[in-house]
């Protein structure tokens, strides 16, 4: 009889596992940067990490913390009685009064 086990490894688990590619955008200072590389996740990580200790932030936050730069968000309508904006509802598309008392009146 033969022994049919064999001691041979295959190739494919001693290939090193491919790396990810990758784009970060960030601003620094007021200038938008973009890095590309190539590397482990952990690299990633390590990257912005260190972008984050010198100073750098992501476009969304700064974008989003302007708020002449949100064209999609529509501003609340004022409350006819007070002039105060009105708080959005949990009903899409409506809104109501903060100042308004139980009894409805404003």
């Amino acid at each position: 009889m033969t022994n049919q086990i064999s001691n041979v490894t295959p190739i494919e688990s001693k290939q090193p596992a491919p790396s990810a590619k990758f784009t970060i955008q960030a601003t620094l200072d007021g200038f938008p940067i973009v890095l590309e590389g190539e590397g482990r996740a952990g690299d990633l990580r390590v990257i912005i990490d260190r972008l984050k200790s010198i100073g750098a932030e992501p476009p969304n936050i700064r974008q989003n913390s302007d708020k002449s730069s949100e064209p999609t968000k529509k501003a609340a309508p004022l409350c006819p009685a007070h002039g105060t904006p009105m708080k959005a509802s949990r009903k899409p598309g409506t809104f109501y009064c903060p100042r308004r008392t139980d009894e409805g009146d404003c």
